[in-house]
C-alpha cells in the first residue's frame, strides 16, 4: 500500500500539467467563436469567410499535427509542448495588433501550428508517465481539462472584451500561453517520454516490430477508416455547436446575445461532465459504439427539435446541457475504440490519425456553417448538426462488422 502512494502522487503531478496545457489549447480554439461576432462588426467581414479564419486555424492543425508527432518522436514531447505553447500565445498576443482580415487569418495559421503539438505530444508523455492501470481514466481526464478549458473561454472572452475591446482581450489570452509555458519548463522534469533512458530500448523494440509498411496498412484498414469517418462526422457537429450556435439562437430562438452565449458555455461545461459520466460507463462496458450512439441518437433529436420549435430562455439552455452531456458521453466510448483497435506500437499513429479526421472537420465545419448563415438559412444547421449525428452513428456502429487486415511485421534480414 505505501508503495503505490508516490506512483499515484506522481500520476496526478503528470496529469496536472499535461491537464494545464491541454485545458489552454482548447481555451485558445473556442476563443474564436465570441471574436466572430466581433470580428463582424470591427472589419465588415461575412460570416462565411470568418468562418474560414476558423478553417485556416483548424487546417493547420491537422496539416501539422502528423509532422508534430514526428518531431515529438525525434526531439522529444516536452520541448515540442513547450514550443507549441509560446507559438499559440505568441499568435494570440499579435492578433491584438492586426488591422485586417488578412492578417488575422496569417495569425490564424500561426496558433493553429501551435495547436498541432497538443495530441501528439501530450499521449506520448501520458503513455510512458501514467501507470498503465490508470491509463483509461488518465486518458478521461486528460480530455475533461481540455474540454473544461473550451467551456470556460466564450465567457471569459465576452467579459474581457467589456472590460476593455477585443484588443485587450486576445492579448491577454495570449500572455497565457507564455506563462504556462514557463511553468512546464520548470515543472517538467517528472514528465517522462519514449526519449528517456528507460523507454529506449522498448521504443527500439516497437519501431522494429511495426515499421511504416504496417503502420500504412493498419491506418488504410476498414475499421480505422470507419473511425476517421466518424471523427470527422462528430466534428462536424460539435464544430458547427461550437462556432454558431450562438449567432443562430440569437436569430431562431430571439434571445439576446448573452443568454446564447450562456446556452454554449452551459453547453460546454455540461460535455466536461458528461466525458466523467462517460468515462464511468466505458469501464462498465465493451460495446463503446453503442455507447457513443446512444449518446448520438439523443443529441440529434434535441438539435431537430430546436431546428423547428422556439423555447424559453430556460428550456433552451437546459437542451443545451442535456445535449452537452450527450457529446461529452462520446468521449470516453471515442478514445477506448481507438485504443482497442491499435495493435502494439500503433497507439500514438492511431491517435494521430483520428485526430487528423476531428481536424479536417473542424476546418469544414465554420465555412459550411457560416455559408448557411449568410444565405439566411440559420434553422438549416441545426437540421445539418442534427443529420451528421446520425451520420456518426452509423460510422461507429459499422467498426464492428469489418476487420482490421491481418498484419504481419516484415522479417528481420539474415545476419
Amino acid at each position: 500500500m505505501t508503495a503505490a502512494a508516490p506512483t499515484l502522487a506522481r500520476d496526478g503531478r503528470v496529469l496536472g500539467l499535461i491537464g494545464l496545457g491541454h485545458f489552454l489549447s482548447h481555451f485558445y480554439q473556442l476563443c474564436f467563436a465570441p471574436l466572430i461576432l466581433v470580428w463582424h462588426t470591427a472589419f465588415g467581414a461575412s460570416f462565411a469567410t470568418l468562418g474560414a479564419i476558423l478553417t485556416c486555424f483548424t487546417l493547420a492543425t491537422g496539416i501539422v499535427q502528423v509532422p508534430a508527432g514526428m518531431l515529438v518522436d525525434r526531439i522529444g514531447a516536452r520541448a515540442v509542448l513547450v514550443a507549441g505553447l509560446v507559438l499559440s500565445g505568441f499568435a494570440f498576443a499579435a492578433m491584438g495588433l492586426a488591422t485586417s482580415i488578412p492578417m488575422l487569418f496569417a495569425l490564424a495559421a500561426l496558433a493553429g501550428i501551435g495547436n498541432a503539438v497538443f495530441h501528439p505530444a501530450d499521449y506520448a508523455i501520458l503513455s510512458s508517465s501514467i501507470d498503465p492501470s490508470r491509463m483509461g481514466k488518465a486518458f478521461s481526464l486528460h480530455t475533461f481539462a481540455g474540454n473544461l478549458g473550451g467551456a470556460i473561454a466564450p465567457a471569459t472572452l465576452v467579459f474581457l472584451i467589456a472590460m476593455r475591446d477585443w484588443q485587450f482581450a486576445v492579448m491577454a489570452i495570449g500572455v497565457l500561453g507564455f506563462i504556462v509555458a514557463a511553468f512546464l519548463m520548470l515543472q517538467g522534469g517528472i514528465l517522462k517520454d519514449e526519449h528517456d533512458a528507460g523507454d529506449a530500448a522498448a521504443k527500439k523494440a516497437a519501431s522494429a516490430a511495426f515499421g511504416w509498411r504496417e503502420n500504412v496498412a493498419f491506418m488504410t484498414s476498414a475499421p480505422m477508416v470507419m473511425l476517421f469517418a466518424f471523427f470527422m462526422v462528430a466534428s462536424l457537429a460539435s464544430g458547427g455547436i461550437a462556432a454558431f450556435s450562438q449567432v443562430v439562437n440569437v436569430k431562431i430562438q430571439f434571445i439576446s446575445l448573452e443568454t446564447a452565449g450562456t446556452a454554449l458555455s452551459a453547453f460546454l461545461f455540461a460535455v466536461t461532465a458528461g466525458i466523467l459520466i462517460g468515462g464511468v460507463a466505458a469501464d462498465k462496458t465493451t460495446r463503446h459504439d453503442w455507447q457513443a450512439a446512444i449518446a448520438f441518437i439523443g443529441s440529434a433529436i434535441i438539435f431537430a427539435l430546436l431546428a423547428f420549435m422556439t423555447f424559453s430562455e430556460a428550456a433552451l439552455i437546459g437542451l443545451f446541457i442535456l445535449a452537452g452531456l450527450a457529446q461529452g458521453f462520446v468521449r470516453p466510448a471515442r478514445d477506448m475504440m481507438v485504443r482497442a483497435l491499435s495493435p502494439k506500437g500503433t497507439t500514438g499513429p492511431a491517435f494521430a490519425f483520428a485526430s487528423t479526421g476531428m481536424s479536417l472537420g473542424g476546418a469544414i465545419a465554420p465555412i459550411l456553417f457560416g455559408l448557411l448563415i449568410d444565405l439566411d438559412s440559420p434553422h438549416a444547421v441545426y437540421w445539418l448538426i442534427a443529420i451528421f449525428n446520425l451520420v456518426a452513428i452509423a460510422t461507429v456502429t459499422s467498426t464492428r462488422f469489418v476487420k482490421l487486415p491481418n498484419i504481419n511485421p516484415a522479417p528481420k534480414p539474415a545476419e
